[in-house]
């Protein structure tokens, strides 16, 4: 393991994970201590690590985050920069609580919306909770959110993009059901700038393409979208290795099991999934080089 002063860092390397389910005493915790673990003995180590929302269990909890805090703490004590995004079943007030360098750090007030550089490229990540509540006994509702304030600076920044930028967020594109999905579909692809969008949410490993919505588009008018597994919760379980370059990220599937949803119910199927699935890459291209 490498830390602090000791460590040398990879700057083109960034670790993905999302769906970290974290809660006390949990196998999700387990398994995202596992995480870690990897990532600290990579050698180099990456530079960054982004979670794409879904940080507590279910409901959002103070304990939750508690609970993650000193694994994501290991991360950022060697020196690795730590971003995290919001998923439906996260709860700012408790988020913030734990972490309150976010409520700074955010480019939107009242979400948390954050730019985090990977080389030649940045990756812009939404903040799609709909939070409906305060009531922790009670789940967020699961599709995503992008209206108000958030969708009028997003609309605007994503028009004056000057760098290659990936746009991130927990939901898939289509997911978004309070606010006009097409419109933001078509926002980004009308944006030069925008190289692809990457979620997390649906916790399987799996890339495509998207157009413009409502027509036929031409084979060179689509743009590349990427999901994300879960770090441990159920489905594909890993992380993604994400490597930047000149005009090219390139990503790379770390599956380490399967189950759906029970991980002590595992069968064959799973461990097949797991072996085909190992080393599964996906190529986005940008700028000149796209």
């Amino acid at each position: 393991m490498f830390t602090g002063a000791e460590a040398d860092y990879d700057g083109s390397l960034t670790v993905f994970v999302s769906d970290i389910h974290v809660k006390p005493d949990s196998y999700q915790r387990e398994r995202f201590a596992a995480v870690v673990a990897d990532i600290l003995a990579m050698d180099p180590l990456p530079r960054r690590v982004v979670c794409f929302g879904d940080v507590a269990w279910v409901y959002g909890r103070k304990e939750d985050y508690e609970s993650s805090l000193p694994l994501l703490r290991q991360l950022t004590d060697a020196g690795i920069e730590v971003t995290l995004g919001m998923g439906n079943h996260d709860h700012r007030r408790n988020f913030l609580d734990v972490w309150p360098e976010y409520g700074h750090r955010t480019l939107v007030p009242g979400r948390i919306v954050t730019r985090t550089s990977l080389g030649p490229c940045d990756l812009l990540m939404l903040d799609t909770l709909w939070e409906n509540h305060l009531d922790e006994t009670r789940m967020c509702k699961v599709p995503g959110q992008l209206t108000g304030d958030q969708w009028d600076w997003v609309r605007a920044e994503v028009g004056k993009l000057t760098r290659p930028t990936f746009v991130a967020a927990h939901h898939p594109i289509h997911e978004i059901e309070d606010g006009d999905w097409k419109a933001f579909n078509d926002l980004l692809m009308a944006a030069p700038m925008v190289a692809g969008y990457i979620h997390g949410h649906n916790h399987v490993w799996k890339g495509g393409l998207f157009g413009p919505s409502g027509r036929k588009w031409a084979d060179s008018n689509f743009k590349r979208w990427l999901c994300l597994p879960s770090t441990g919760h159920w489905g594909d379980i890993g992380y993604v290795k994400f490597r930047t370059s000149p005009g090219c990220a390139r990503a790379e599937l770390v599956e380490t099991d399967h189950y759906f949803p029970n991980p002590d119910a595992r069968g064959w199927i799973d461990r097949e999934i797991v072996r085909e699935r190992q080393g599964a890459f996906c190529t986005f291209r940008f700028g000149s080089e796209g």
